[in-house]
């Protein structure tokens, strides 16, 4: 269902969509240069992927409710009931302005309080650099009337009449409709805009999709003999005590700067060509059911534990101590937070986001993509992207 649903958005987004949003934020642009210059051109396709990327954002999070949907103090502001009213508008066949920009206004509102946080809507702060206004000056200088944004939004919302469910797709998925606009140039032709293929400019970023087998592939053999040396390490040093006669209270202790889990945590796993960060975010998977096999194998490797003295990992302490904390959080801001997301594989993608991933990107709108793609896969409420600023950073990573 979710790779169907894939090619579909994919298709309509390439076919027509992007297209029609380019020629509506040039049309919606009092200011445009004429003849249109190559640093216009670069913005318009820049800002028309910065809308494309929001929406596509909100429209997933409201989908698998990693936004407050259910809360009734959001409701009448997010997404979905702007995608129902226009739905409705267009089944009647009703008009829409065309010098009034009611839904973009609303929606370049709903961004802001995305990205700074809204305590009285019980939206806490997202502070990612897709929503910051000053990422792109263009959508805070035009208005995007109804006429023009209302069928732009539907096309999103709905395929073959019937309202798309973001839920279904992954955010490998939504990173691969990025990968694949690097395609595609805006060029100004008989004094309009289009978009056209350029192969030549993926060329020149050095950006190109990898496959989820070929991902799989080099965790494997990348990260897993680093996972297998932990748990190693960790069996070496338990039998080695084993054979001591200190209290075991203290070889279990000893034992613990070895814990398997906790070592993972302290790798640093860097892509040096992240796009829209793919392979970390299965880095992020791969890595959690590996740290939660190792808290859970670990007391089966410690020969001399017992009911009396038994071993756990201290992952399962720490784990504890930043739900509660995330619930303090929550409750102290008036956050509504779904206990299923604050389960013990949400927490530790969490901390292997937190720890592990790092990247780095020659284009600044993938290093902005790759951040959306791990806080939306790791997603827990009132925890914002700030954090990832230091991990994943917008640079040549051949050159230093």
């Amino acid at each position: 269902m979710g790779r169907r649903i894939a090619r579909d958005l994919s298709n309509l987004v390439f076919r027509g969509l992007f297209p029609d949003l380019v020629s509506a934020l040039d049309a919606a642009n009092p200011h445009r240069p004429a003849p249109r210059t190559d640093a216009y051109l670069r913005e318009l396709k820049e800002s028309a992927l910065t809308l494309l990327y929001r929406l596509l954002f909100v429209l997933y999070a409201e989908d698998r409710d990693l936004l407050p949907v259910r809360d009734e103090r959001y409701d009448d502001y997010g997404l979905s009931p702007i995608r129902n009213e226009i739905a409705k508008r267009l089944g009647r066949n009703d008009t829409f302005a065309g010098g009034i920009g009611h839904y973009y206004g609303r929606l370049r509102g709903l961004f802001r309080a995305i990205d700074k946080g809204e305590p009285s809507l019980g939206l806490p702060p997202y502070n990612g650099g897709l929503f910051d206004r000053q990422a792109a000056p263009l959508l805070e200088r035009i208005e995007l009337s109804d006429a023009m944004f209302a069928p732009l939004l539907d096309a999103l919302s709905r395929h073959g009449g019937r309202r798309i469910n973001y839920r279904d797709l992954s955010v490998q998925q939504l990173g691969s409709i990025y990968e694949r606009l690097l395609e595609y140039a805006v060029v100004e032709k008989d004094g309009a805009v289009e978009v056209v293929a350029d192969e030549a400019a993926r060329r020149g970023s050095g950006s190109f999709y990898t496959h989820e087998v070929l991902v799989q592939l080099i965790l494997e053999r990348a990260v897993g003999p680093l996972v297998f040396a932990s748990i190693e390490a960790f069996r070496a040093k338990a039998d080695m005590l084993a054979r001591e006669r200190r209290q075991k209270a203290e070889r279990l202790a000893d034992l613990t700067a070895l814990d398997p889990a906790s070592c993972l945590l302290g790798l640093k796993v860097c892509d040096p060509a992240m796009g829209s960060g793919h392979f970390l975010v299965s880095l992020v998977d791969f890595l959690a059911d590996r740290v939660l096999e190792a808290v859970a194998a670990a007391p089966r490797l410690v020969p001399f534990a017992d009911d009396e003295h038994p071993y756990e990992s201290p992952l399962v302490e720490r784990i504890a101590a930043i739900r509660e904390r995330i619930l303090g959080l929550a409750a102290q801001g008036r956050w509504k937070v779904d206990e299923a997301q604050l389960d013990d594989r949400h927490l530790v993608r969490r901390m292997i986001l937190k720890r592990v991933v790092h990247g780095v990107d020659k284009n600044p709108m993938a290093v902005e993509l790759a951040k959306v793609a791990l806080w939306l896969h790791t997603f827990t409420a009132g925890a914002p992207l700030s954090f990832l600023d230091h991990h994943l950073r917008c640079g040549d990573s051949l050159l230093v």
